[in-house]
């Protein structure tokens, strides 16, 4: 399993080239990232300039947010769609394999609306990925804590791997999170049922000492800090064959106010003990 650094974790406003070099300092191989601050590179200066921004760290770019806006109106998706093929080929010669998005897991509107319009807009997407060579992982959200619309939406591993079906396109798996797995109340036996190729990209944190009810989707911990049974999931990862990406993706007030640098090398001595035997 390859270690891999989430903005989030060391504070998102943090501009490109300091995240990219704290990730490298702490001996980060691999980042979750945007794909946008390369592809500008591209665009304003050289392919070269862009694949420059990691290669000189030592890095790879591990896994990229869809940067086609679905959840609004239709105007936006179409206008963010058109741009879709060319990033992504940019995205296919910068070596970046993955691609993966989330579900709120809520909604006001009708639910059967709603879910037709996301598997129509979703496939639309994939398939672009899909003509590049990228894989696109798809993210349950799972805290019980931020179901408050009036319906429920896709909250749980059984619900995604439906929406996935319903997709039907070949690169489409999972986006798997160790909080959601704990908060929506799912199994090692769960993941023992996954085929590794069914999952695109692992998210690993930590939860408070509290039931998976009462936690909250922005409070996290660092790996190895919190009540989530990490090495039964990462056991399970192991054995079903799954040997690519872990990203920590640490929700937290106070670990981004380390700043960057101090943040990355804090997540990477948290992460390295979970990891050891999986790595």
């Amino acid at each position: 399993m390859i270690p891999t650094l989430n903005p989030v974790t060391t504070g998102r406003d943090a501009a490109a080239e300091e995240f990219l070099d704290a990730a490298s300092l702490a001996g980060f191989p691999a980042i979750d990232y945007s794909i946008l601050p390369f592809y500008e590179t591209f665009k304003t200066q050289s392919f070269a300039s862009a694949r420059e921004m990691l290669s000189t760290r030592n890095l790879v770019l591990g896994s990229f947010g869809l940067p086609v806006e679905f959840r609004k109106d239709e105007a936006l998706f179409r206008e963010e769609l058109a741009a879709l093929p060319d990033i992504a080929r940019f995205a296919a010669e910068l070596g970046a394999t993955n691609c993966c998005t989330w579900l709120y897991p809520a909604t006001d509107e009708p639910v059967a609306e709603y879910t037709s319009r996301f598997i129509r807009r979703l496939r639309e997407c994939a398939k672009v990925l899909d003509d590049n060579g990228i894989r696109f992982g798809i993210e349950w959200v799972g805290p019980k804590t931020l179901r408050t619309m009036k319906h429920d939406f896709i909250h749980t591993l059984p619900g995604v791997l439906e929406l996935i079906g319903a997709i039907d396109v070949p690169n489409v798996g999972v986006l798997f999170d160790s909080f959601h797995w704990f908060t929506s109340g799912a199994t090692r036996e769960d993941i023992l049922a996954l085929r590794p190729e069914q999952i695109v990209l692992v998210h690993i944190n930590d939860a408070p000492d509290k039931p998976a009810d009462e936690q909250i989707d922005n409070q996290r911990l660092l790996p190895g800090e919190g009540i989530i049974d990490l090495p039964g999931m990462l056991s399970a990862l192991r054995e079903i064959g799954y040997d690519s990406y872990v990203s920590v993706e640490t929700f937290s007030d106070s670990l981004p106010l380390l700043g960057s640098k101090e943040a990355a090398q804090r997540t990477k001595s948290a992460l390295d003990p979970v990891l050891e035997g999986y790595v």
